[in-house]
């Protein structure tokens, strides 16, 4: 093939691999889907694998997926701290986002209710990463 696929994807998008640690999250197929529609090859892995695994099998970037436990609970999932030194891009999800922040020195707030759900959020469309994002969206 040649140019861009359905997608907007260009030809180089075709054998990339990204691997999806999965924390529990009960939408971790949807975000495999999601991604495999974007002709990017995925597979959903448990959290805890090894970033020895990951680097060995080439992803190419890493997504934590949520999952229903606090990062700070007692029996919260366990990963390998070396996938945020590894070289790849990570991706955070709900419980993902919340893990980096907390590995990377940020707080994260226990909220009186669960968050689970559509939102509104204001988004700074000066941003260059959301150049083409609406300012106003329901997630």
């Amino acid at each position: 093939m040649n140019g861009a696929h359905i997608n907007g994807l260009s030809d180089s998008a075709i054998g990339e691999k990204v691997a999806i640690l999965d924390a529990g999250a009960q939408y971790g197929k949807v975000i495999d889907r999601r991604v495999r529609e974007l002709c990017v090859e995925s597979d959903l892995l448990p959290l805890h694998t090894p970033v020895v695994d990951l680097l060995k099998n080439g992803y190419k970037a890493l997504i934590v997926s949520g999952g229903p436990k606090s990062v700070f609970a007692a029996d919260a999932e366990k990963h390998d701290p070396d996938i945020f030194n590894c070289g790849l891009p990570v991706l955070g999800i709900c419980y993902g986002l919340q893990l980096i922040n907390k590995v990377f020195g940020g707080t994260v707030v226990k909220n009186d209710v669960r968050e689970d759900g559509q939102f509104t959020v204001r988004v700074d469309t000066k941003s260059p990463l959301f150049k083409s994002v609406f300012s106003i969206s329901r997630y």
